[in-house]
């Protein structure tokens, strides 16, 4: 299970993620970005490994305690892309996402959609969710994976 242990964004957010037998996902998120900073869960699918590289979805709903006038307190984000390991051993997710924020008024719902990439690299075998609230450690993982 290539999948299961623990990855970090480019901007810090961190991701505990557990791949099974049967090609599911499951797992917690912290982002350090958002405007929610509590540990989320998510969930996903992947493929068999095919090739160099194997295929990688999921998503979570985040829940915003005070969110911009006019949108609602929920978000959900969603990631597709593909898992590679490199030569050297690097792990790394290469991912697009889709962002989709509850705005409340119908007639602004044509902005509610964010679209970017991301790319996670693996900092731990282990799918350890002490790492999620752990920020000294957290910041030890993020220099390691600059490495």
């Amino acid at each position: 299970m290539a999948l299961t242990g623990i990855w970090l964004n480019e901007l810090n957010s961190v991701m505990v993620l557990i791949e099974d037998a049967h090609h599911g996902l499951t797992g917690k998120y912290r982002s350090i970005v958002g405007r929610d900073p509590h540990v989320r869960d998510l969930a996903g699918r992947t493929n068999y490994f095919d090739g160099n590289k194997q295929m990688v979805g999921f998503a979570i709903c985040f829940e915003i305690a005070n969110p911009a006038p006019g949108s609602g307190h929920t978000s959900i984000c969603a990631w597709s892309g593909w898992y590679k390991k490199h030569s050297g051993g690097r792990e790394e997710i290469d991912t697009h996402w889709l962002l989709t924020v509850n705005e409340l008024d119908p007639k602004d719902e044509w902005g509610s959609h964010l679209i970017g990439e991301d790319m996670f690299v693996k900092v731990l075998d282990e799918a350890r969710e002490d790492v999620l609230t752990d920020d000294q450690m957290l910041k030890e993982l993020h220099e390691r994976s600059k490495g």
